[in-house]
């Protein structure tokens, strides 16, 4: 599954670079749809798991850009006791997320944009040993995306962001020295959405 999860990612980065071609090309005329803007929607993240979540994304004239997101879902998770075999479970996670993006490109319907985030959650695991509640983690990392729409529809913006999270969290169960947590957060990541523009 993760093998064919890494094809896709390829591919996807593949068509946001190709979909760039005429990054150096002059701007078309016309102010972008979105420029000046805020909309509210629904946003999804792959993160070998799948968040549905909710989020607010702006733009401060055709360039600089601001999103704020929450997650809930269940994510991968193994639990490795001392020299036991690792078992494999599912934990709860909630999680908000901070973006900044720069549009590279700002046509009337369509931006190409790259940018930083910072995501902070909280895991829980009822049937791990010693009860995980709670534990937080931090998500930094950078992306690409792209946000368009439809000519005759421009209030409403899809978007599709890649890029690669660290995760940063205490992977010991309750400070013990010998049980470990491993959650499937970091590496590359994908993002897709929908908003509703004001």
């Amino acid at each position: 599954m993760k093998k064919g999860f890494s094809r896709c990612l390829v591919v996807a980065l593949l068509m946001v670079f190709l979909s760039a071609g005429s990054v150096f090309a002059a701007d078309e005329a016309g102010k972008n749809f979105i420029a000046n803007k805020v909309g509210v929607g629904y946003q999804g993240m792959v993160v070998g798991s799948f968040l549905n979540g909710i989020s607010v994304r702006g733009w401060i004239g055709e360039r600089v850009g601001l999103e704020a997101s929450g997650f809930y879902g269940r994510v991968d998770a193994e639990i490795e006791q001392g020299s036991e075999k690792e078992t494999l479970m599912k934990a709860d996670l909630w999680m908000v997320e901070a973006k900044a993006m720069y549009a590279i490109i700002a046509r009337s319907n369509s931006k190409f944009y790259a940018g930083g985030k910072i995501g902070y959650g909280q895991l829980g695991m009822t049937d791990a040993p010693g009860n995980i509640d709670g534990s937080s983690i931090l998500t930094p990392g950078l992306f690409i995306g792209s946000e368009w729409s439809f000519p005759g529809l421009p209030e409403v913006g899809f978007n599709f962001d890649v890029g690669y999270s660290w995760l940063i969290y205490d992977n010991k169960v309750n400070d013990d020295p010998y049980v470990y947590m491993d959650v499937n957060l970091s590496g590359v990541n994908a993002t897709f959405g929908v908003h509703y523009y004001f």
